[in-house]
């Protein structure tokens, strides 16, 4: 997950504002039975679960989506109008309290907040409430693995790690053996699938206790230039500087990289499981997600919930849409098995771990690794009021020492404009 903001200081401008109203209300009744779905793309990763709701109620779902980078800002400038045009959105977990703040989610909690207790990760529990009140349904869930190129690696004489919790590899050896295969051969070395997001990257420091870059009670005190945020920034910089990892690459370029047979280690979620899958002649496997020597083991988490538009008039398709995909084990089942994810709906998430290792004999265990990985080395992204700005610069900080400038100067740099952004933010 994560984002890169389109226009930098607008969503920042809009939490210096007092919250909007509440311009729906959940007991209206609706004429219109078409369901208006709001998300990033063309709507194609989402039309499975779609039409088998359609199937199962009876209900139509239009979709309307924007660019992903575009996403966030325009969600907000949507609910500036008073009427959004939308019944149930995609909620990044990490903005329910800015949205909040906004008043643009409808409080689901007297429809889901029992019912979802013993269906739903407690975890993912935990992201959907703010302040007493449930404000999402989970949907989809995340983590993080080490794939590989079984050919690549064979070629070069180096073996196959493991995909045992205790065969986890340090970041060191993991470019070690990248830099043993990339000479041997391959194009590409190691790379991250998104590249520089704060979702994929808030490991680094957190693996060398550097925290997610804010602290304090209310997460606005701004952390970015600790002595763990530079030695992660200074690793990370060191990869690209190597030519081990490629300064060029865009996530979907990392991943046909990959699919290509060209790049040996590849950092990525279990999403991309059914493409590589499809991939002609693609022979890999998945390892445990790397740490730093000296540090602790940690793997992003979490992954889109769905929120109801606070001036929708459609109170009741909404809560049907929400209990199919979240609460009802098929409806979860068909949501996460449709769009490559792993599911917050605990029945649902059993079952499509466990289908993993019979797609493809090369993943044996795997299933058993992501659910030690989202039992113990999970981590979340804090949950701060800051966090459309800590997202956006940190990511560009990342994008800097990608590209060549240094973390020792960076990230204080970085450390300054955060705090400045942050003294903006209505407390």
């Amino acid at each position: 997950m994560g984002y890169r903001l389109g226009r930098r200081g607008f969503l920042a401008g809009m939490l210096g504002v007092s919250s909007l109203p509440l311009l729906g209300s959940l007991s209206a009744v609706a004429q219109d039975q078409t369901l208006r779905f709001f998300g990033y793309g063309d709507g194609t990763n989402f039309k499975g679960f779609f039409d088998a709701f359609e199937k199962a109620s009876g209900n139509k779902v239009s979709f309307e989506g924007v660019p992903f980078s575009d996403y966030q800002n325009t969600v907000v400038q949507r609910f500036r109008t008073g009427n959004s045009g939308i019944d149930v959105f995609l909620v990044d977990p990490t903005y329910v309290p800015t949205f909040s703040k906004l008043g643009i989610l409808a409080d689901l909690t007297s429809a889901f907040g029992e019912k979802s207790k013993g269906k739903l990760l407690p975890s993912d529990i935990q992201g959907a409430n703010y302040k007493g009140k449930m404000l999402s349904m989970p949907m989809w869930e995340s983590t993080q693995l080490l794939f590989f190129n079984k050919k690549l690696l064979a070629k070069a004489g180096v073996e196959a790690p493991g995909v045992s919790p205790d065969a986890r590899m340090t970041w060191d050896k993991v470019i070690e053996l990248a830099k043993k295969v990339q000479a041997a051969g391959a194009e590409v070395g190691f790379g991250f699938e998104q590249v520089d997001r704060y979702y994929q990257l808030q490991v680094l420091p957190e693996s060398l206790g550097g925290g997610p870059g804010v602290k304090g009670d209310d997460l606005l005190t701004v952390d970015v230039a600790n002595d763990a945020w530079l030695q992660a920034g200074k690793w990370y910089g060191s990869i690209f500087a190597d030519g081990v990892a490629p300064r060029v690459p865009t996530d979907q370029e990392m991943i046909d990289l990959f699919k290509a047979g060209r790049l040996a280690f590849l950092v990525g979620g279990p999403w991309l499981i059914a493409e590589f899958n499809k991939a002609d002649g693609l022979d890999y496997a998945a390892a445990p997600h790397p740490y730093f020597a000296g540090g602790k083991a940690v793997t992003p988490s979490e992954s889109w919930h769905l929120g109801v538009a606070a001036d929708t008039k459609k109170a009741h398709l909404t809560m049907e849409f929400l209990n199919y995909v979240g609460l009802d084990k098929d409806g979860a089942l068909v949501a996460a098995d449709s769009t490559g994810h792993l599911s917050a709906n605990i029945d649902a998430g059993a079952e499509v771990l466990s289908d993993i290792p019979k797609q493809n004999s090369n993943l044996k265990d795997i299933d058993t690794l992501m659910r030690y990985e989202l039992a113990n080395t999970a981590i979340r992204r804090p949950r701060t009021l800051g966090y459309l700005q800590l997202e956006e610069l940190v990511t560009r900080a990342w994008s800097d020492i990608r590209n060549g400038s240094d973390a020792a100067q960076t990230f204080p740099q970085l450390q300054r404009e955060l705090e400045r952004s942050f003294k903006r933010i209505e407390r």
